[in-house]
């Protein structure tokens, strides 16, 4: 069966990063003060480690391929011949060249095989949906996740939320499955707020008190439940 060599992956011809580096060396070799030394300095901070994430990138996008392949979900023809993948994968390389952020990969390369395997969203919602990764936090994505279904997210996490909660509000959950953001309400808050405002949750704000049922309720709109469905991973790999 015909598989994917990652010694050949080269899913973009001249990723965002790469046009950024060349900008970038190009404009400081044209300040007088730094001149070519300033191109060696940056060569040596920059040009290495973004070779690096785009080795990573590939060989963690082309080993899942390879699973996909290894199970009879597709073959390497059906991705040749599948423009909306290549677009995909394309765009997706760009955006995970500019981070460095494990969640945000992790995002990006399940969006790819969610594309590769026909689960993937219409054209519109994919480009929104990606345009979202890009601009996003990592805490964005992780509010979103726990809040398409905060009991089954705990499971899946080995998080469990205290039987003995009676009254409470949506924070309380929040500060409970990432300890992280305990005393940082001022921060994601405002994620909320932008979370809602993006319509992919149907809640405003965090301040109502409710009961447990209502603090671990679902609070996605179907929106904010097709993202995540395209940014988690499929079922085929696991």
């Amino acid at each position: 069966m015909d598989k994917i060599d990652n010694e050949l992956i080269d899913p973009i011809i001249e990723p965002g990063g790469e046009k950024a580096h060349r900008i970038a060396r190009i404009m400081i070799g044209a300040v007088p003060v730094l001149g070519g030394a300033g191109v060696e300095i940056f060569n040596s901070i920059i040009d290495t480690p973004m070779n690096e994430r785009k080795m990573q990138w590939m060989n963690q996008v082309g080993n899942a391929l390879n699973d996909l392949i290894e199970k009879s979900v597709l073959t390497e023809q059906d991705l040749q011949h599948n423009e909306t993948f290549i677009t995909t994968v394309s765009q997706a390389s760009m955006l995970a060249i500019r981070s460095h952020q494990q969640e945000k990969l992790e995002a990006l390369r399940n969006a790819v095989l969610n594309v590769a395997i026909g689960h993937g969203p219409e054209e519109d919602l994919r480009q929104l949906f990606l345009n979202f990764i890009d601009v996003c936090t990592v805490t964005h994505i992780r509010l979103l996740s726990l809040m398409n279904g905060p009991e089954e997210w705990g499971q899946k996490h080995g998080v469990e939320f205290p039987s003995s909660w009676s009254m409470g509000g949506i924070a309380q959950a929040i500060e409970h499955a990432f300890p992280d953001l305990r005393g940082k309400e001022r921060i994601y808050k405002v994620i909320w707020g932008d979370l809602y405002q993006r319509g992919l949750i149907n809640t405003d704000g965090l301040g109502t008190t409710m009961s447990r049922q209502g603090i671990l309720a679902r609070r996605t709109t179907e929106l904010g439940a097709k993202l995540i469905d395209f940014l988690s991973e499929p079922v085929e790999l696991e």
